[in-house]
């Protein structure tokens, strides 16, 4: 089982260590677990199952079952109330100690610097620079970028991220990524994040038509759930991104810069047309 640390959601976390935990100590249940808690079994089921969120007074005792450290039982302590958030500066707050235990650099972006956000090929050019050495070659730059963008655009772009302390210059006057991660904070939402993803979702759009499919993957499915299993669906896409992201991290040699976007959206409710059959 991979350690607490690289969770961002208490559920799945749960539930890998509830599995693992079979694994290491003898066949248990979920009503065992309950009994150990003094807590409802079927909760507990539909905790893990993304359904509903486990409640504060239970934080400290799942920590003890599961015999977690003290900077472990503070890491789950802050995930489960970064599951929990009910506003935007709540979670960014959480998320926020959550990488401060975790040990990793966090860039947070205040409102004014979300001018990053503004221009995909900002996002762009801070990971071309995270992977290869580049002084002032802005032509090459905007060139490396698909679509191409201009110098002007090149120049503009690391500027910014240089007034934003992003990247900086080393002694051999290379610029390089200063920080392992920029975020805005888990769910943290803002209109510039969501310009940002607009922008993304029409060039993957546009995909289709500037790359070879040798360089892409773009595919749809249309599928029916019940829509009280949609919170466990969004975790499963959160643990694939995870997983990538850990790849990317891991990974040596890079040459390419890839954008993922994930779309889950609803295209009709059976319920509006039930309603309409009465």
């Amino acid at each position: 089982m991979k350690p607490i640390f690289e969770y961002t959601d208490y559920r799945e976390w749960m539930r890998d260590a509830f599995d693992d935990f079979k694994k290491r100590k003898s066949v248990i249940s979920w009503r065992y677990m309950a009994m150990k808690l003094n807590a409802d079994p079927g909760n507990l089921l539909r905790i893990s199952q993304g359904k509903i969120h486990l409640s504060l007074n239970l934080i400290e005792p799942v920590a003890r079952f599961f015999e977690l450290e003290e900077k472990e039982t503070a890491y789950w302590t802050e995930l489960v109330y970064f599951g929990r958030a009910k506003t935007d500066k709540e979670a960014l707050d959480h998320y926020e100690k959550m990488q401060i235990l975790k040990g990793i650099p966090l860039k947070r972006l205040a409102k004014k610097e979300l001018e990053f956000y503004r221009h995909w090929y900002c996002n762009a050019i801070r990971s071309i620079i995270g992977i290869c050495k580049f002084k002032d070659d802005y032509e090459g730059l905007a060139e490396s970028c698909t679509p191409q963008i201009s110098v002007e655009q090149a120049k503009e772009a690391v500027n910014l991220l240089a007034e934003l302390n992003m990247i900086s210059k080393d002694r051999e006057g290379y610029w390089k990524v200063n920080d392992t991660f920029v975020s805005t904070g888990g769910n943290w939402r803002s209109e510039a994040v969501r310009a940002f993803q607009k922008e993304t979702i029409r060039m993957a759009g546009e995909s289709l038509e500037r790359h070879s499919p040798t360089v892409r993957d773009i595919s749809t499915v249309t599928m029916t759930f019940n829509m009280d299993d949609i919170a466990l669906i969004r975790e499963k896409i959160k643990e694939f991104r995870s997983d990538l992201l850990r790849l990317s991290q891991d990974g040596s040699g890079d040459n390419t810069v890839f954008q993922l976007n994930v779309q889950l959206f609803p295209l009709g409710f059976v319920k509006n047309l039930q309603e309409k059959k009465k």
